[in-house]
């Protein structure tokens, strides 16, 4: 099996571009777009394309479904996680990793460094496709907290 460097940085396996939604949006519809997009998350923006936060799959059971509330009528910005983890463009893949694994977070929005606007999102998954080694990384770091 090959090597993979070390120097991978996040842009070079984020998916681009991110999946985003408004938070006034509904929880019905961002489970559809999830279904048809194939994706475990959404990046929740303002007008302006900032973050503002995350809603995974498992926000929606959490936040909707377990509870028993209509997702007709629970918005994005009730159920999101605010000012979530991130990584940049040029953030290392093995930092992603590690602060997957700290957190147990399995979605990170990629920021451009520059402007901070959301540009790309990474997950666990891409990780274990490019590099499963890192998956090590992210159980250590899970550990050391």
């Amino acid at each position: 099996m090959a090597t993979v460097p070390d120097d991978i940085r996040c842009e070079d396996i984020m998916s681009s571009p991110p999946v985003t939604a408004s938070p006034h949006e509904t929880a019905s519809v961002a489970a559809k777009l999830m279904l048809e997009k194939k994706i475990g998350s959404l990046i929740i923006v303002d007008e302006n394309g900032s973050l503002l936060g995350i809603v995974t799959k498992t926000d929606l059971v959490r936040g909707v479904v377990a509870p028993g509330k209509d997702p007709g009528k629970v918005s994005l910005g009730e159920i999101m996680t605010r000012n979530p983890y991130y990584v940049t463009t040029d953030s290392l893949v093995r930092e992603a990793a590690e602060i997957m694994g700290s957190y147990g977070i399995g979605h990170l929005p990629v920021l451009h460094p520059e402007s901070q606007r959301v540009v790309g999102v990474i997950s666990m998954r891409d990780i274990v496709r490019l590099a499963p080694h890192y998956i090590e990384l992210a159980i250590l770091a899970r550990q050391r907290e």
